[in-house]
């Protein structure tokens, strides 16, 4: 009988610290980094989605604030909307020209969280959050990875190949035969206000404009970045 008790007291002690890891252990593993989807969401989608709380105003997608906004008033839970944005990763629609798959795996799942937890919700974001993905970023080319410019222009340095935009590896040399305005001046109001100047080709409208997203500071660093200063 004591070698019974004696041997059922430390099996029930393991059983409890065992039934005590596994969910802690599994909450670890599960949990959605929404700091990381909000700096993959605007690196990656941004130049097209509007979503305020990321900062983002991209013109070339749907408003993800808007396409939510009435699901959401109607008493649509967040977890819907995630698996909606995750599938809409994974599989777009075929008219679309969102390509598909543009985050994987972990990233896909982070990503429609931050949407789903951002979508149509006022406020801004508090904390480490609100340092995520654009207004954390302090060098040229963490800005330019941060803002999503790789998503619609060739630029050598960053090793970005999109042709929605201009040629940025042509910046430097041609800057300053479009204007009056210096190289840095062009460059400047070009990430600001793209709409006051269009180039030959392209169409006004696409880019988003950056005032009042990025700080003095960032498009400086940004500008010296593109010209290679």
């Amino acid at each position: 009988m004591s070698l019974a008790r004696n041997t059922v007291k430390p099996l029930l002690a393991a059983l409890v610290v065992a039934a005590v890891a596994l969910p802690l252990g599994a909450c670890g593993r599960e949990e959605d980094d929404l700091s990381n989807g909000k700096a993959l969401f605007t690196q990656n989608c941004g130049s097209c989605h509007i979503l305020g709380r990321a900062g983002t105003q991209g013109r070339t997608g749907p408003s993800l604030d808007a396409a939510f906004r009435t699901a959401l008033a109607d008493g649509e839970g967040r977890e819907t909307v995630k698996g909606i944005v995750h599938d809409q990763i994974l599989y777009p629609r075929k008219s679309s020209t969102m390509p598909a798959a543009l985050v994987e795996g972990e990233d896909a799942k982070d990503v429609a969280a931050y949407v789903a937890f951002a979508a149509s919700r006022s406020g801004e974001d508090k904390g480490a959050l609100a340092q995520a993905g654009l207004a954390g970023a302090t060098t040229g080319e963490q800005i330019y990875v941060a803002a999503g410019c790789g998503s619609c222009h060739t630029f050598g340095k960053a090793n970005t190949n999109a042709d929605v935009g201009p040629n940025l590896d042509e910046l430097a040399a041609q800057a300053g035969n479009r204007t009056d305005l210096s190289p840095e001046e062009y460059t400047s109001e070009s990430i600001l206000k793209p709409d006051a100047f269009t180039v030959d080709g392209f169409q006004p409208g696409v880019m988003p404009a950056y005032e009042g997203r990025l700080s003095d500071k960032q498009v400086q660093a940004l500008v010296k970045y593109l010209l290679g200063n």
